[in-house]
């Protein structure tokens, strides 16, 4: 009770200490004036004290086509504190002639919310042939000859003054194998402003774009096209079928306008405005189907997904540390793949270490068509004791989808030279050795506080407490008894703490709908998917006994069914379902829309009724 005494001020000046986030987000172009043809990069910086920080909400912008250009982020833990910085970059082509703006970008974490100022770009006409528009630096993408040159439709769509064509350079591939989509539209008139592309919904796979747009002109049985190419890599979540749902490019074409396809300034105007609204029209792809071929077995036993070609290091921020100083340790993963769902490596044994909870940075590169970057998981380590120390080789697995063969690498070990620190360098014996000197008396400083024989406070007020009646000590003895039995039960959930994580996972699982459900109705729809697939897996790791978040789909489904036999083929298919549709909206935020995220929270709903019957000890 004293302890639990001493201890409540703290606590209340904990819960009523308001939590601080310091975040703060800023945009900015690249330019301030483009021509129509031309493209715009912005890049939305976020920052905060936090070992991660939201992405930006874009809001809609219906005068510009916004394309995701990659990503760049950092952690840095000074004296314990933390602070992270992520740039997002985004490609915008402007559709239409005069002053446009791109509106408040907004980041909200919960607790805080920034935004940024509204940005003003001058759209201006294209002065110059498409050619030689190119902003400074960047290379012209030009189409090969026409003869060598497959076509893009057939003898009929040929015909068509405008039409759509989209194609993947694969149709089978492996989960997590990166799939190239390319959507092309041609045009042979003038348009009122510059198309508007509407991406496609997605099974079983998950989209990253790939900008810029590229722009071109080609022959097609005798008529001269201007085409726009816009392409994405696909990334697969599970074996099975997957499928590119129709996609929709929305034009306006001016209507009544004679079109002279022997102007010289034919290909110039192609994709400027040319004075009036016109005619607008929506034309459509058919759907690409797709087989994804499950990985090979066996498996190594620290793969956990990874899909692509990868190198790992690891690094430590200083080579000398003193005990019980904290150490950054690094260990970055590298390479061309789809690093998001790249989990952290395991450590190996480090007795000479105490080991906290790792954070992670990614930064992700769109450059020739793939998906590359760097996923850096950072730990703190503490060193223990004084002396030479070495964190050894750390080992990573992956599958090589072009050479269709599990490969594992590792780092170098990593040296730490430690010394002792102020606490470390003081040696403290509580047996008495051999040799020891007797102890002697060096003084005295007894200081009696009065020659009369008082009785002191503390025995009157104990012969006070004596002299109440009986009734008057049963509230005490109550509470005493109270203190004894919270203490053995939290003695007893120590002990025993996968017991009540079992126990309490639905409830904690419920309150989690009722959050996501407030959220969709104040349309953070992003929000409300995350609370949602965060819930999902902490409900799993709960039941489980085991972190689920860290395992594949198909080794998650085989913890459940060896961790309960009794479990129904249906409870295991629909948590598959439920998983691949919760990581499509997780990792493409722009396929969550208000139904299908209240969609989502109604069948994890129904979902955990199911499994609360299903999963029995």
């Amino acid at each position: 009770m004293k302890r639990l005494l001493s201890a409540l001020p703290a606590l209340l000046l904990a819960l009523a200490a308001p939590a601080r986030a310091n975040l703060s987000v800023t945009a900015e172009t690249d330019r301030g004036t483009v021509e129509i043809n031309g493209s715009v990069y912005l890049t939305v910086t976020v920052s905060g004290d936090s070992a991660s920080v939201p992405e930006p909400k874009l809001p809609n912008m219906q005068n510009f086509n916004v394309y995701d250009s990659g990503r760049s982020q950092s952690i840095s833990i000074i004296n314990g504190r933390i602070t992270t910085t992520v740039s997002f970059t985004y490609i915008l082509t402007p559709r239409f002639l005069g002053l446009q703006r791109i509106p408040s970008i907004s980041v909200f974490n919960g607790k805080e919310k920034a935004v940024t100022p509204e940005i003003e770009i001058n759209v201006v006409k294209a002065g110059q042939p498409r050619q030689q528009a190119q902003p400074a630096g960047r290379p012209v993408r030009r189409p090969p000859p026409a003869a060598g040159r497959p076509q893009p439709a057939a003898a009929g769509a040929a015909a068509d003054p405008i039409f759509i064509k989209a194609e993947t350079d694969r149709r089978t591939a492996y989960p997590g194998e990166q799939i190239d989509l390319s959507v092309k539209f041609y045009t042979s008139v003038p348009l009122s402003s510059n198309p508007q592309y509407v991406p496609p919904s997605y099974k079983n796979l998950i989209a990253e774009d790939l900008p810029p747009v590229r722009n071109g002109e080609t022959d097609i049985g005798g008529t001269r096209y201007a085409y726009s190419e816009i392409r994405t890599a696909l990334f697969a979540l599970s074996p099975g079928p997957a499928e590119v749902r129709p996609m929709t490019v929305e034009v306006q074409v001016p209507s009544g306008q004679p079109v002279d396809p022997f102007d010289p300034n034919f290909f110039q105007n192609m994709m400027a405005m040319t004075g009036g609204q016109g005619q607008t029209k929506d034309f459509h792809t058919e759907p690409i189907r797709l087989d994804i071929k499950p990985l090979p077995s066996p498996q190594p036993e620290d793969f956990s997904g990874a899909v692509g070609n990868y190198a790992v290091t690891a690094s430590a921020d200083r080579a000398e540390a003193k005990t019980g100083e904290a150490v950054n340790f690094s260990v970055a993963i590298a390479g061309s793949g789809n690093l998001k769902p790249v989990t952290a490596p395991k450590l190996p044994d480090l007795p000479d270490f105490k080991v906290f909870d790792t954070m992670s940075s990614l930064d992700i590169k769109k450059e020739g068509d793939v998906i590359s970057g760097k996923k850096t998981f950072t730990y703190i380590l503490v060193p223990r004791a004084a002396g030479r120390k070495t964190v050894p080789p750390v080992s990573f697995s992956f599958f090589d989808p072009r050479a269709g063969v599990y490969r594992t690498v590792k780092t170098d070990p990593v040296v730490l030279q430690v010394d002792k620190g102020e606490e470390g360098a003081k040696s403290v014996y509580f047996t008495p050795g051999q040799g020891q000197t007797s102890v002697t008396a060096s003084g005295t400083d007894i200081r009696y506080v009065s020659d009369r024989a008082n009785t002191p406070g503390l025995a009157r007020v104990a012969a006070g407490i004596g002299a109440l009646p009986l009734w008057a000590h049963v509230p005490p003895l109550v509470l005493l008894a109270l203190a004894f039995w919270t203490a053995r039960l939290n003695r007893f959930k120590s002990a025993n703490p996968l017991l009540f994580r079992f126990r309490r996972a639905r409830s904690e699982a419920f309150r989690d709908i009722e959050e996501a459900r407030a959220l969709i109705k104040a349309g953070k729809n992003n929000e409300a998917v995350s609370v949602i697939y965060d819930s999902f897996m902490d409900y799993l790791s709960d039941k489980c006994g085991e972190k689920v978040g860290a395992l594949t789909m198909k080794k998650a489904a085989d913890l459940v069914r060896a961790r309960f036999p009794r479990a129904s083929d249906r409870a295991l298919d629909d948590i598959r379902e439920l998983w691949a549709a919760l990581e499509l909206r997780h990792f493409s935020p722009e396929a969550s829309a208000a139904e299908g995220t209240s969609d989502l929270a109604g069948k994890y709903e129904l979902l955990i009724e199911l499994l609360e019957k299903e999963l029995r000890k």
